[in-house]
């Protein structure tokens, strides 16, 4: 049932465009009495698509209603929560609003696309509530792998929301503050929290998860007394896990090198936010080579097998300054995201051709997550009291659970949600929340500085290419359809003509003889061209409708024919020319 805005217009609604039933890509909408509110803009893992690492959500819906959206308020730096800014930002042109940290850190990636002097970002005051009428906003602090993690508390008059973000319960987050449990019981004592949007990324994992402040004794004993090069590889964002790697290097004797220009960039913004305020030996990588590799650690880009990262041009020996080799040890501090398995094994195995050894959270303890395990949840359902429960962030079977750890903590209402699904939140009877209709939703892929529709022409051309090759044929004629150059035919991943020259002789011989037959069948000669089919006005349109027509006929035999040939139908262009 499609979204009746008319219907609902002066109702609480959630609505995600996308980080729902799935992790990463997280855009989130609230309405109110025909306002919009937009929470993070995000950018997830694309998987399979030809050409494309990343993707965003479709914001056409919001696109239409841009007019009443207020603002995009961030509640931390991660890529999956502000990585689409910069490329869907233009569509909307409304204040983004982040804090210190997370202004300094969006800044860099706008100026990428000359966007930094453009787009009006709006510093939060952790302290004050921002007055969005009709929603005001109160700011939480909690724990994740990246400082200035902030909740918020929605306040409407139907009701208020706590959207938290990523988060964890961690008493030593290495970087960053613990989380404002106290200011969450507070909360829920006074019954002030009518719906919880929460993380289910961790649902599946029983217990609680692991702190920050743990990982650097079990690191170091790992990077400590190797001999040869040690490299760490891990979120690029995550400024906890640099600060850990960084330290262990600094105490074991070892010179940090950033691989990876998104490091480069956290390392610099951290600096102005005062989040690198020890004394860390960072050199650059074109330094190496004055040290012995004993004296190097390297954090990289790349944990999760994306092909133009610092890992993966490391273990495919690309990298220009980088090389490591026999005994040398790459750990990777990171989770293995579903649907990046196939990528980053395929990492694992280039690296251990090479005989470097290869550490990861399956076999040490080289990560802790940023996420809640299912005792957190619970914990968090404690403090909070919500009347309803919306669990987001997490693939299908990860709200579900999340949804049944909810209702086992007394929630009255427990909604399973997906993308482009609206939720109308009933503040006076929670147990009348439910969905009241859906708008489209869909994915588009970050191509360079281009947004690719993943249901358009240029990626279905893509896969066709991706799995059939192309075959161009190009040749001239005269405007009574007789050659006047060789024909030319040109197989790129498709088919091997230069060892099938039957094969090449068979479609040009096809092409003459089509060629012969149209012209016979438009009564083509004794200087009788196709200029003189149509003596009317518009003759170079009607010309080159019947052209486009010949193009057609012959592009729809020479598919059979290639069909017949390679069992499959490549990818075809045709291009006659004509010479008058």
């Amino acid at each position: 049932m499609e979204l009746n805005l008319k219907k609902h217009h002066s109702d609480l609604l959630f609505l995600p465009l996308g980080g729902a039933n799935e992790i990463g890509m997280n855009v989130n909408l609230y309405h109110l009495d025909g306002k919009w509110l937009m929470v993070d803009c995000g950018v997830g893992f694309a998987y399979d698509i030809p050409g494309v690492d990343m993707m965003t959500a479709d914001i056409s819906f919001i696109k239409q209603h841009r007019h009443n959206l207020l603002g995009i308020v961030l509640t931390h730096i991660h890529e999956d929560h502000m990585g689409a800014v910069q490329y869907l930002w233009e569509e909307l042109r409304v204040p983004v609003y982040a804090t210190n940290f997370g202004a300094n850190f969006l800044r860099t990636k706008l100026e990428e696309y000359k966007l930094d002097k453009v787009v009006p970002i709006r510093i939060i005051d952790g302290s004050k509530q921002l007055d969005l009428h009709p929603f005001k906003i109160d700011f939480i602090g909690l724990t994740h792998s990246v400082p200035e993690m902030k909740a918020l508390l929605i306040r409407t008059h139907k009701g208020n929301v706590l959207h938290t973000g990523d988060w964890k319960f961690d008493p030593n987050p290495v970087v960053g503050e613990v989380s404002e449990k106290e200011k969450i019981r507070a909360l829920g004592d006074a019954g002030e929290i009518t719906a919880m949007i929460c993380d289910s990324t961790n649902s599946l994992s029983p217990g609680h998860s692991r702190s920050e402040g743990e990982l650097y004794e079990s690191l170091k004993s790992l990077i400590e007394g190797r001999k040869g090069l040690v490299g760490v590889t891990t979120f690029a964002s995550n400024i906890a896990r640099i600060h850990t790697i960084a330290r262990i290097a600094r105490d074991v004797g070892r010179k940090v090198v950033l691989a990876g220009f998104s490091l480069h960039r956290l390392h610099e913004v951290g600096k102005k936010s005062g989040f690198f305020t020890e004394d860390f030996e960072f050199i650059s990588d074109r330094e190496m080579k004055f040290y012995d590799k004993k004296e190097i650690l390297v954090i990289a880009t790349g944990c999760q097998g994306e092909p133009r990262a610092a890992t993966r041009k490391i273990a495919n020996n690309l990298h220009p300054s980088i090389h490591f080799t026999k005994g040398d040890l790459m750990i990777f501090s990171s989770k293995i995201i579903p649907g990046n398995e196939k990528k980053i094994f395929e990492l694992f195995a280039e690296l251990a051709k090479k005989q470097i050894d290869v550490m990861t959270e399956k076999d040490h303890f080289v990560h802790v997550s940023g996420h809640p395990s299912q005792d957190e949840l619970r914990e968090m359902y404690a403090l909070a009291r919500p009347k309803i429960a919306i669990p987001v962030h997490g693939e299908f079977l990860h709200t579900k659970t999340h949804c049944e750890i909810a209702a086992d903590s007394k929630v009255g209402r427990v909604i399973q949600i997906e993308n482009g699904l609206a939720v109308k939140i009933d503040g006076e009877n929670p147990a009348n929340s439910t969905a009241v209709g859906s708008v489209k939703v869909g994915y588009f892929g970050v191509d360079g500085k281009q947004l690719l529709d993943f249901k358009g022409e240029v990626i279905r051309e893509r896969r066709k290419l991706e799995m059939a090759g192309i075959v161009m044929v190009s040749f001239a004629v005269n405007d009574s359809l007789s050659l006047v150059s060789k024909i030319n035919l040109i197989a790129v991943g498709s088919y091997d003509f230069r060892h099938d020259r039957d094969a090449e002789e068979t479609i040009k011989k096809e092409i003459a003889f089509f060629l012969k037959h149209k012209a016979k069948e438009l009564d083509l000669h004794d200087g009788f061209g196709i200029r003189f089919l149509k003596k009317k006005k518009n003759k170079k349109l009607q010309e080159a409708k019947i052209f486009a027509e010949i193009e057609k006929s012959l592009r729809s035999k020479l598919l059979k024919i290639l069909e017949d040939l390679m069992g499959k139908r490549p990818a075809l262009e045709v291009m006659i020319h004509l010479i008058n």
